[in-house]
């Protein structure tokens, strides 16, 4: 089951819940019992690599598998 992370709109308390899909636009009360949380968008990290060039090769330094430089 996805955890859903809720902000409560009158004390702003971030917290947590674990519910199924079908209820993730559920309403949510806070832990101190206020109603009306919010849902909040997910935020994904990034890995800092480059993406490959055209060559197939990132520009991360190192090398795809042999390829990079080859004549």
């Amino acid at each position: 089951m996805p955890i859903y992370e809720f902000r409560c709109q009158q004390c702003g308390t971030r917290f947590e819940e674990r519910r199924a899909m079908r209820d993730s636009d559920a309403p949510a009360s806070c832990p101190a019992g206020h109603a009306h949380a919010v849902r909040l968008l997910p935020v994904f990290a990034t890995t800092g690599h480059a993406a490959p060039d055209a060559s197939g090769c990132g520009a991360g330094g190192g090398c795809c598998g042999g390829a990079c430089g080859a004549a």
